[in-house]
């Protein structure tokens, strides 16, 4: 059966139709899925967790390949296809379904829960595309980092995280302070999805996961979305905005930072460098 048929298998059974409003846009490539695997690394006894699972065509390949899934899936309509289609799985603990919104999860609790730890896990999904941003910062905002992470979203998404000094988005700073490689690895067509969006997809591969010294990641991402807040002006005068004026200038004259810079064109080590600088300046003030 192909993936396709499987897909309408599932939804004709269960009178489904995709929902726009959740973003459901369910992937029916064999060659995505392959490479999916592939790009994940899959093995045997490796921790998965799943964000989206829809009915399960991404599932019961990591399954098959050896991995123990978590997933996370907010639809009641398709946990009943999850619950149906993978009875033997999750009864023998090899899939465990949690019903709920992943967004709203207290991450990493459930995780640990079910015996997940801080980097040996990761994540592989099928991504809707309107939660990507929130998801991927809870994964590096918790101090609970994850192995590897391939996710399935926008192409024009992934490519932003992924941009080099110049282009960058606050986003991409937080994605590249957190990782060592960060890589949009394949480019899927709107073909490979069901329904068929508007916009082509890409494979994001994250990995080489780990917190730069002397700085709380909270608090550099609170530092990069005041620079980032007015992108048409100068970094230094969010920033004074915020700071003041004196903090402001000590650090640019120490950092030999460049007075008109904006916070696009600011290099990633510089922005450490910023907060760790912030961090004893504020703290001298009290």
């Amino acid at each position: 059966m192909s993936i396709k048929s499987d897909l309408n298998y599932w939804l004709g059974k269960y009178n489904i139709k995709p929902n726009k409003r959740l973003g459901q846009c369910f992937l029916i490539s064999e060659k995505a899925l392959f490479m999916i695997i592939a790009v994940a690394n899959i093995q045997k006894r490796d921790k998965v967790l799943e964000i989206g699972p829809g009915t399960g065509i991404l599932t019961e390949k990591l399954i098959k390949a050896g991995a123990t899934v978590l997933a996370v899936e907010k639809d009641s309509r398709l946990i009943n296809i999850l619950k149906n289609r993978f009875s033997q799985n999750i009864k023998n603990k090899q899939l465990i379904l949690l019903h709920t919104d992943f967004l709203k999860l207290k991450f990493p609790d459930f995780l640990k829960k079910y015996n997940f730890t801080d980097k040996h896990f990761k994540v592989v999904a099928n991504l809707p595309y309107q939660i990507t941003s929130p998801v991927i910062e809870i994964l590096l905002e918790r101090n609970f980092l994850p192995l590897l992470v391939a996710l399935t979203i926008q192409k024009e998404v992934a490519e932003r995280i992924c941009a080099k000094t110049g282009d960058l988005s606050s986003l991409a700073v937080l994605v590249q302070t957190c990782t060592q490689k960060c890589k949009s690895v394949a480019k899927f067509p709107g073909s490979y999805f069901y329904p068929q969006p508007e916009v082509n997809s890409a494979l994001l591969k994250l990995e080489g996961f780990s917190y730069p010294e002397g700085i709380e990641i909270k608090k550099l991402r609170q530092i990069v979305r005041i620079g980032f807040s007015q992108k048409r002006k100068k970094l230094k005068k969010n920033l004074q905005n915020v700071f003041g004026k004196e903090i402001i200038e000590n650090i640019w004259k120490k950092l030999n930072l460049t007075e008109n810079i904006r916070a696009q064109e600011l290099p990633v080590e510089k922005w450490i460098e910023i907060v760790k600088e912030l961090k004893v300046k504020i703290e001298k003030l009290k």
